[in-house]
């Protein structure tokens, strides 16, 4: 589910008679979609858990293939402004909660190896990678809640780690802090005491 923030210009804009702020409001959404980004790009406490590091091969939260900072987009209308992202997994991320597994339960990379592995085989799904390295001569073996695979002469690995459910904490990257409010109440506040200078000399 996708996740949204909002910015009205409120009781200010009332003020105007025949003053358009779409122009300034789409200044403003496309304002909150960099802003998020770049709370993105500074890092979003708390830090990965020590097997999301290894598997991404690396210690930034929030970022692993660049598609969560993509998927923002500004929208806009005369008095407000927005930016979201509809990503399927951008709520759980601002907003944490526990990710539950049916039947056979969650299966989650566990190394890089695996990820390697996955574009290796053009795999999007467990099922997928499995299929593909049992046609190149992989066979497969669980011990307690580790999937592994062994290639003949070659040494058995973890494939992927089996759990029943995730929780994933809160990462707030869509909001409005004190410096955003800040910079937007500057620019609507700019933007009506222009159309007042217009709306008098009529």
């Amino acid at each position: 589910m996708g996740v949204q923030i909002t910015k009205r210009a409120g009781e200010i804009a009332k003020r105007l008679k025949n003053g358009n702020l779409a122009p300034t409001m789409r200044r403003v959404s496309k304002y909150l979609v960099s802003s998020a980004i770049g709370k993105i790009n500074k890092g979003v406490s708390p830090e990965n858990a020590p097997l999301t590091k290894e598997v991404k091969q690396g210690d930034k939260t929030l970022r692993d293939n660049g598609q969560l900072m993509a998927s923002i987009a500004p929208q806009n209308g005369n008095d407000w402004a927005l930016a979201q992202t509809n990503l399927a997994y951008a709520k759980i991320n601002q907003e944490g909660g526990t990710i539950s597994g049916k039947g056979k339960g969650l299966w989650l990379p566990a190394s890089a190896e695996t990820r390697r592995l996955m574009r290796k085989y053009n795999a999007q799904k467990p099922g997928e990678l499995i299929e593909a390295m049992k046609g190149d001569g992989y066979s497969f073996f669980r011990r307690g809640k580790v999937f592994c695979a062994k290639k003949k002469k070659g040494k058995p690995f973890a494939v992927f780690i089996i759990k029943q459910q995730v929780k994933i904490p809160a990462r707030p990257f869509l909001y409005i802090d004190e410096s955003d409010e800040k910079h937007i109440n500057k620019e609507i506040k700019k933007a009506v005491h222009e159309a007042l200078k217009g709306d008098g000399k009529k």
